[in-house]
C-alpha cells in the first residue's frame, strides 16, 4: 500500500544499494541526483520575495530579474531528471545551479549595498555551498568567484568605506567563507571516506564470493589481491604512525615554545590544549633591569597543527624583535606586519604587558583579546580596562592606522596584594559537555572570590578544578591557557 512514508522515501531517493559507483565522481552524481527534487523546490520560495525587491528597489530592475532566475533553474533541475543518457548530469546540473545561485545573491547583495536582509541570503547560499554533494574545486571555485563578484557590485554600487553594520557584515561574510572553506573540505573527506569504505566491503564480498564459487580456477588471484590489499593496508598504516609521528614531534615542538619554569613563585602558569597541539601561547620576557618582566599571551584562531605553526611563528618574531620589546605597543605592530598575509586568513588575538615590580606599574597593549582580570585587595574583581584595538594579522599596519585602530600603550599602577589574572577564551567561554546554554565566565568572579587569597600557584590548581567540575571532564572544545600573577 502507497503511504505518506513511501511518498517521503521517493521524493528523498532512500539510499538503498548494495553496489557503489567505481570513481568518487559517479558516486558525488548519485548523491546529487537524491538532493536534486529538493534542490529545484527550494528556488520556488524566492518567488515570495520578489514584491518585497520590487517595494524595496523599484529602481533595480535587476534585482527582480535575477530573482525570477531562481525558479528557471529549478525548473531545469527537475526536468534535468528525464535526460537519463547524459552522463554525470546531476552533478553538473546541481553545480551550475548553485554557480548561479551563489553568484546572482552576491549581485543582489551587492546592487543592495550590503543591506542587512540581503547579506543574511548571500551567507545562507555559501553555506549551502558546504553541503552540497559537489566537487571540492567546484564548490571552491563558486565560492571564491561570488566574493570577488560581490566585491565589484559591491564597489560599482558606490560603496567607497566600510562603516557602521557595512563592517560587521563583511565581518561576517569573511567568517562564513573561512567556515564555508573548512565545512567543503571536512564534507567532501567524509564523503570520500564513506564511498570509499563501502567500496572496500563491496571488494571484500566479492573476494568471498569468488573463493568459494572458483576456488580451484582463481586461487591465485585471489591470493594476489589478498596480498594487494595487505599491502596497501600496511602503507596506510605505516602512514598512520608517521602521522602520529610527526603530531607527537609538533606537540614536543610546542611545549618547547613555553616557558620551561616562571620567573618566580608570585607567578605561575597552566596550559591545556584542546588537541595534541593547540594555538595558544605564552612567554616571559625578561629584561637588563631585573624589576622588569614582560608578559605575553595570545591565541591564534583555529586549532591543530596550522594553529601550532602560527604559534611558532609568533614565537620567532618576539625572538627577532629586539628593543620593541621594550614597548608593548611596538612589539605587537612588528608583529602584525610580518603575520600579516601569511597566515592563510587566520588571526591572532595578543596581550602583552611590562610590569615593573618597583612602582607596580603595568605597561601594556591589547590586539583583540580578553581583558585580563585585575583581583584588588578590597575584594573587586574588575577587567583591566585600556585600548584594545583589533586582533593580528587582519590588516596591515598602514590600514590600521588610517582606519584609526593602530595600537598604543595603556598604563596602570597596580594596588600592592591584589593580582591580575591572564587568560585565553577557552577559558570563559568553556560550557558544560551536555549542556551549550551556558559559559564558565558568568561564574568566574564568584569563583575568584573564594580563592583569591591562593597564592599564585594554589590559585591556578583551583580554578581548573572549578573549570573541570563545571565542564564535567578535562576535554574543551578551546585550549585553556592562563597566567596568575601576584602583586607584592
Amino acid at each position: 500500500m502507497f503511504s505518506f512514508k513511501n511518498l517521503i522515501k521517493a521524493f528523498l531517493q532512500e539510499d538503498a544499494r548494495t553496489v557503489h559507483p567505481d570513481t568518487f565522481e559517479e558516486e558525488l552524481d548519485f548523491q546529487c541526483g537524491r538532493v536534486i527534487n529538493f534542490a529545484s523546490l527550494i528556488t520556488l520560495s524566492w518567488l515570495t520575495y520578489i514584491p518585497i525587491d520590487m517595494q524595496l528597489h523599484p529602481d533595480k530592475p535587476l534585482i527582480v530579474v535575477l530573482r525570477m532566475g531562481f525558479p528557471v533553474f529549478g525548473l531545469i533541475l527537475f526536468i534535468s531528471k528525464f535526460f537519463t543518457t547524459l552522463p554525470k548530469r546531476n552533478l553538473i546540473f546541481l553545480t551550475i545551479y548553485g554557480a548561479y545561485m551563489a553568484i546572482s545573491n552576491a549581485i543582489l547583495t551587492g546592487l543592495t549595498k550590503m543591506d542587512p536582509a540581503y547579506i543574511g541570503g548571500f551567507l545562507f547560499i555559501l553555506t549551502l555551498l558546504a553541503l552540497g554533494p559537489i566537487k571540492k574545486r567546484w564548490a571552491q571555485g563558486i565560492l571564491i568567484t561570488s566574493l570577488i563578484v560581490f566585491a565589484i557590485t559591491t564597489y560599482l554600487s558606490g560603496v567607497r568605506e566600510i562603516k557602521g553594520h557595512n563592517f560587521y557584515s563583511l565581518n561576517d561574510l569573511f567568517c562564513v567563507s573561512f567556515i564555508v572553506i573548512c565545512f567543503i573540505e571536512i564534507l567532501n573527506g567524509i564523503r570520500y571516506k564513506s564511498w570509499s569504505k563501502a567500496r572496500q566491503v563491496e571488494i571484500g564480498e566479492e573476494i568471498i564470493k569468488l573463493q568459494k564459487q572458483y576456488s580451484e580456477i582463481l586461487e591465485q588471484t585471489v591470493k594476489e589481491r589478498t596480498v594487494e590489499l595487505e599491502r596497501e593496508r600496511n602503507n596506510l598504516k605505516e602512514k598512520n604512525e608517521s602521522m602520529e609521528r610527526d603530531l607527537q614531534m609538533a606537540k614536543l615542538i610546542h611545549g618547547q615554545l613555553m616557558p620551561s619554569k616562571t620567573p618566580g613563585d608570585f607567578i605561575h602558569s597552566f596550559y591545556k590544549p584542546m588537541d595534541m597541539v593547540g594555538g595558544d601561547f605564552y612567554d616571559f620576557i625578561h629584561f637588563r633591569d631585573p624589576d622588569k618582566l614582560g608578559i605575553f599571551i595570545s591565541d591564534v584562531s583555529g586549532h591543530g597543527l596550522a594553529a601550532a605553526f602560527i604559534t611558532s611563528m609568533v614565537k620567532t618574531i618576539i625572538l627577532q624583535s629586539g628593543e620593541k620589546k621594550l614597548n608593548p605597543a611596538d612589539l605587537l605592530s612588528f608583529i602584525n606586519e610580518i603575520l600579516y598575509n601569511q597566515v592563510g586568513g587566520n588571526f591572532v588575538t595578543a596581550f602583552y604587558g611590562i610590569y615593573d615590580k618597583k612602582t607596580r606599574m603595568l605597561t601594556f597593549a591589547n590586539a583583540g583579546h580578553n581583558p585580563p582580570y585585575v583581583i584588588s585587595p578590597d575584594d573587586k574583581v574588575e577587567y583591566l580596562n585600556g585600548h584594545k584595538t583589533v586582533p593580528l594579522a587582519i590588516m596591515d599596519n598602514d590600514s590600521l592606522k588610517k582606519r584609526g585602530k593602530i595600537f598604543k600603550n595603556s598604563e596602570i599602577i597596580l594596588k600592592p596584594n591584589s593580582k591580575l589574572l591572564l587568560y585565553t577564551d577557552g577559558f570563559i567561554e568553556c560550557q558544560p559537555f551536555n549542556n551549550h546554554e551556558l559559559s564558565f565566565e558568568e561564574k568566574v568572579r564568584e569563583i575568584i572570590d573564594k580563592i583569591k587569597h591562593e597564592k599564585p600557584d594554589a590559585f591556578i590548581q583551583n580554578i581548573y578544578k572549578n573549570l573541570t567540575e563545571f565542564r564535567g571532564c578535562e576535554s574543551f572544545e578551546d585550549d585553556v591557557c592562563l597566567i596568575c600573577m601576584d602583586i607584592l
